[in-house]
This record gives C-alpha cells, structure tokens and sequence, in this order.
C-alpha cells in the first residue's frame, strides 16, 4: 500500500510539473526562436527557400499583416492551419499563445 501511494504521489508531481510550467509566463522571443523561427525567419520573415516550399508562408514584418486581426493569429497558432502549420494548443497554454502574437507585433516594419 505504502508503495503504491509513494507511486501515486510521484506520478501527480510529475504531472504538475508539466502543469505549472505551462502556466508560467510566456517567454515570447524563446518560445518564437525555438518553434517558429526556422520557418518563419528569426525576425519575422522567412527564408526565399522557405516561401518556395511553404507557398503561402506569411511575412510577419510586412506591413499587410497589421490588417490580420489577433484572433486569426491566436487561431492559427492554436489549431494549425491546412498540411503545414501544425497546431500549438496542447503544447502552449493561451497565455503563451497570446505573448507569441504580441511578440509577432514587433516585426512590422
């Protein structure tokens, strides 16, 4: 019994863990760096080879994207979007989606 409580125990540590650290705040530039970046270019816009096998692919520092409204953005990040864009909500909590989206703000040019 003392075991399976001990197992118990470690098991809801572990699980929290992963929990709290969701809700932690983002980390926006970190977050973007390691998951976004090496497709949509560490500043916002991708590489030449990249919109050639991604066609589609936006520019975050185009002066378009202010006209693309921050729910399409959240979505996006959030359920993916068509084969290539995958989607983030079980990997980022909404907090952390949010804090990507502002931090895209900051590409426009």
């Amino acid at each position: 019994m003392t075991t399976k409580v001990i197992l118990f125990a470690g098991l809801m540590a572990v699980a929290s863990a992963g929990t709290l650290s969701a809700q932690q705040p983002a980390d926006a530039p970190s977050l973007f760096s390691k998951t976004c970046a090496s497709c949509h270019g560490a500043k916002g816009t991708p590489a030449a080879a990249m919109t050639h096998a991604m066609p589609g692919l936006p520019d975050f520092a185009a002066a378009s994207m202010a006209s693309v409204p921050d729910s399409v953005l959240k979505d996006v990040i959030a359920n993916g979007k068509g084969r290539i864009m995958q989607a983030y909500k079980a990997r980022f909590s909404a907090d952390q989606i949010a804090a990507l989206v502002a931090y895209i703000r900051t590409f426009k040019h």
